[in-house]
């Protein structure tokens, strides 16, 4: 969602947002349908520092350790 948020901020056309990120147009358009079968979580974090972003991934103990079972994963997005 990120990904699309930037690339609309950005105010790119698919063929612009596809050579920027050096990927073919008609995968700019599956990724703005959310058809991410062909995105690894890779190749979507290289995409947002290709639009000029910082992507920092935090690994912590969870909160309450005896919880076995209930870890949760947060994103937190920045303008």
């Amino acid at each position: 969602m990120r990904l699309n948020d930037l690339l609309k901020a950005e105010g790119l056309t698919q063929a612009a947002a596809a050579k920027r990120l050096g990927i073919a147009q008609p995968h700019i358009s599956e990724l703005k349908n959310y058809k991410l079968s062909r995105f690894s979580s890779e190749r979507l974090l290289h995409c947002i520092t290709l639009l000029n972003r910082d992507v920092e991934i935090f690994i912590r103990p969870r909160a309450n350790a005896e919880a076995l079972g209930t870890s949760s994963m947060m994103v937190w997005a920045a303008a």
